[in-house]
């Protein structure tokens, strides 16, 4: 059976990208007995212990990787979209600790949603509910492609205030079949048949505090997220003197598009740019 979990980062900003991960594990046992050491809630693991709290449980997974680069290089579904957005440098992964894993392990991928690719998506969808979806589907259609030969399991993260996903499915799986077997704010759970294999998805709230592959697709796209606002923010700072970092959030995004005013017309696009439209 083929294990998939994913989550986002960076859905909420008014800065910098939105991440969609997921960790996939192949195993004959059940779901429940999946395990992915050390992986818990994103949000838990930052408050505790910041960036390092992540690197020291995604070493594990990602002990080829020494660089934003190379995560990108190995792990991206749609390799890396740095050349078009020149404020996003480089940034060393070398609080990355590698250490033992699970032998039911097999890939932890992500999906770097930048500004200009994100603002598009929700042209195309009317809002950024839409985007989240179709990209969690990228992550989800590369899993299924690289390993086709398995019937999947998968969960996801619950996308906002959405119950109803069955339309959506259809339209980004393409399956032949497809059962709606609940629809819920508590459940959303489906049962499809895509390419002659049955691949069951549900989209559960909090999944990330109980289910081990979300929670490490959690930190995953939480850690790539960090890897991208250092690479801004050292790019602010070094053509804005004293200029203060920024996470992105709306509050502290509007004072930073503020302080680095002065520079944004030598970038293509000025602040339009930088900006998520929501």
């Amino acid at each position: 059976m083929l294990y998939v979990g994913t989550d986002e980062a960076g859905y909420g900003p008014l800065l910098g990208p939105l991440i969609v991960a997921g960790s996939v594990f192949v195993s004959e046992g059940a779901r429940s007995r999946i395990a992915a050491a050390g992986a818990e809630d994103s949000k838990v693991a930052y408050a505790r212990g910041g960036r390092g709290a992540l690197a020291r449980v995604l070493g594990r997974y990602w002990d080829q990787c020494a660089s934003l680069t190379d995560i990108l290089a190995q792990h991206s579904v749609c390799g890396d979209p740095r050349a078009a957005y020149p404020w996003y440098g480089d940034v060393e992964a070398s609080d990355l600790t590698p250490g033992r894993r699970s032998a039911a392990f097999r890939r932890l991928l992500v999906n770097p949603v930048c500004e200009s690719a994100f603002n598009r998506g929700c042209d195309a969808w009317g809002n950024k509910a839409g985007v989240l979806f179709a990209e969690t589907m990228r992550v989800i259609r590369a899993a299924l492609t690289r390993w086709p030969d398995q019937d999947a399991d998968i969960t996801c993260d619950k996308h906002g205030g959405r119950n109803r996903y069955a339309a959506l499915l259809l339209v980004e799986l393409g399956p032949t079949q497809l059962v709606a077997e609940r629809e819920s704010a508590a459940l959303s759970s489906y049962r499809l048949q895509v390419g002659g294999r049955t691949v069951r998805i549900r989209f559960l709230p909090k999944a990330d505090a109980g289910d081990a592959p979300v929670a490490l697709a959690s930190m995953a796209a939480k850690y790539v997220r960090e890897l991208f606002m250092h690479g801004f923010n050292d790019y602010f700072t070094a053509r804005v003197e004293g200029l203060k970092r920024t996470a992105g959030y709306y509050g502290d995004g509007r004072r930073f598009l503020r302080d680095v005013a002065p520079i944004l017309d030598s970038i293509e696009g000025g602040a339009a740019a930088l900006v998520r439209c929501r």
